[in-house]
């Protein structure tokens, strides 16, 4: 019996020094993955193609507000051969006769989609927005040769947008410059914290925005010790705590006459499901906001629009919406909804000139309930014939 209690003092220590290990490791990846979302799409690949077929990219170089190199570039359609894309063509077969001579009131749209190969990421939506006549830049929101070792979700990234003004305007010599964005996923996260701070950014649209961080990692069903070691970690990396990984707060700050598109492709995942769109949704006070969703079986074929009515449960309080959405047939329907709203706000933006002066944050405003305060929703849809 000694000799068992013997080996019980000498492993014990052991096993629980191995488990903190253990713990420390498990941590410390979790918060890796978050700070640092590589995607294995474009593992191997350089940030900025030599060629892309239906694109003529013309590299430039801006510098941060951190001083690191930003590789960007611009890319317009290549009339060579004239057919385009296959991509290109299904854009223009879906617009059809349709009057898109308000697109000519764009000077140039920012895209982004991915913080890792931001280039590469956003030549997809390029391609069919150059298909149409506009003028994209698309850039690396991780600097030039991965400078920046940390993702913060568009929370700093978003000042590169302004860099990116300041060149075009450079470029141009005009200083009356209409600049559209257009993010999906990451890309959505930065150009609503952008469309806050730089005035130059005339309105945004944000493709499956995601929820704030610390939801995140509440439907990853993490327990709770753990998302507060993540949290705790990341905090010490960032000086930023998962709830300020949150682009909802920055909708409260953004002056009514900047309109903003959200679109719904129907993704379902922790970072990105339908009532997170539908919650950010409800929190724009915009004179021009709209929301695009799926078509789902239980809309009838002629219907072009649903109401949903979304309910906010949290803490002591219950909030009820009823959200107007606009209904997408399919995939091939988003690139073209893009194009008609776009047509439809920029000739009213090209005739009234951009605020020169970074916007004001109210106390107030930033006071109001923020999604991440929701602890449920609960969503119906109701059909409209």
């Amino acid at each position: 019996m000694r000799g068992v209690g013997k080996w019980v003092l000498i492993l014990l220590p052991l096993a629980v020094v191995s488990g903190g290990i253990w713990l420390c490791i498990h941590i410390e990846n979790q918060v890796q993955r978050l700070l640092h979302p590589v995607n294995p799409l474009y593992s191997g690949y350089s940030e900025l193609p030599e060629h892309v077929q239906g694109l003529n990219l013309e590299p430039f170089i801006v510098h941060g507000e951190d001083k690191h190199t930003i590789r960007a570039c611009l890319a317009t359609v290549d009339n060579l051969p004239a057919a385009g894309t296959p991509h290109q063509l299904v854009i223009q077969d879906r617009m059809g006769n349709a009057d898109l001579s308000g697109l000519k009131s764009v000077d140039y749209v920012l895209v982004c989609v991915d913080w890792d190969h931001g280039i590469r990421s956003a030549l997809p939506i390029a391609e069919q927005l150059a298909a149409a006549g506009l003028r994209c830049v698309l850039w690396e929101p991780r600097g030039e040769d991965e400078a920046r070792s940390r993702c913060t979700r568009g929370i700093r990234e978003s000042r590169d947008i302004t860099s990116l003004i300041d060149e075009l305007e450079r470029r141009t010599g005009q200083k009356e410059l209409v600049v559209l964005g257009v993010g999906r996923d990451f890309g959505a996260e930065l150009m609503l914290h952008a469309a806050t701070n730089e005035p130059r950014l005339r309105g945004i649209v944000a493709i499956d925005v995601h929820a704030p961080l610390n939801k995140v990692l509440q439907r990853r069903n993490l327990p709770i010790w753990q998302r507060e070691l993540i949290g705790w970690r990341m905090k010490e990396l960032t000086g930023l705590e998962p709830f300020d990984f949150a682009a909802v707060k920055s909708v409260f700050n953004l002056p009514r006459e900047k309109p903003v598109l959200l679109i719904c492709s129907g993704k379902d995942t922790p970072e990105s499901k339908p009532e997170d769109a539908y919650a950010l949704y409800t929190q724009l006070h915009q004179d021009q906001r709209r929301l695009y969703v799926p078509r789902q079986h239980d809309d009838s074929p002629d219907s072009n629009y649903r109401i949903i009515h979304y309910t906010q449960q949290g803490g002591s309080h219950t909030v009820q919406h009823d959200v107007h959405a606009n209904i997408l047939d399919g995939a091939d329907d988003v690139l073209p909804a893009i194009l008609q709203w776009i047509n439809e706000v920029a000739p009213e933006l090209r005739e009234t000139p951009a605020p020169r002066q970074q916007l004001i944050k109210s106390p107030q405003l930033m006071r109001r309930p923020a999604q991440e305060e929701v602890e449920t929703s609960t969503v119906q849809s109701t059909p409209v014939t």
